[in-house]
């Protein structure tokens, strides 16, 4: 069950790299956010887990469902890295 769970971690560590990525491009370019909106949603960043799930689905960029569920992968990809350190996973 080991590899099965470090590969899933594995790929969710690289997938969660991609959506902070997609977070970050996303606040960026739109628009209709001010500059003090766009520093805090930029400066949100240090708080990934939880502020790419809250933009996804209360910031109101329109991400698309696939997108909305993949921004809950870097906090899975935490949680597992957690299960490591705490040794839940052998």
């Amino acid at each position: 069950m080991l590899p099965l769970i470090w590969t899933l971690f594995a790929v969710l560590a690289v997938g969660g790299f991609l959506m902070i990525a997609a977070y970050w491009l996303d606040v960026q370019e739109r628009p209709d956010l001010g500059v003090g909106a766009r520093i805090g949603w930029s400066a949100a960043i240090f708080a990934f887990p939880i502020s790419i799930p809250l933009y996804a689905f209360a910031g109101g960029p329109n991400w698309p469902l696939s997108l909305r569920i993949g921004s809950l992968v870097p906090l899975i990809a935490l949680l597992l890295f957690g299960g490591f350190v705490l040794g839940i996973f052998s």
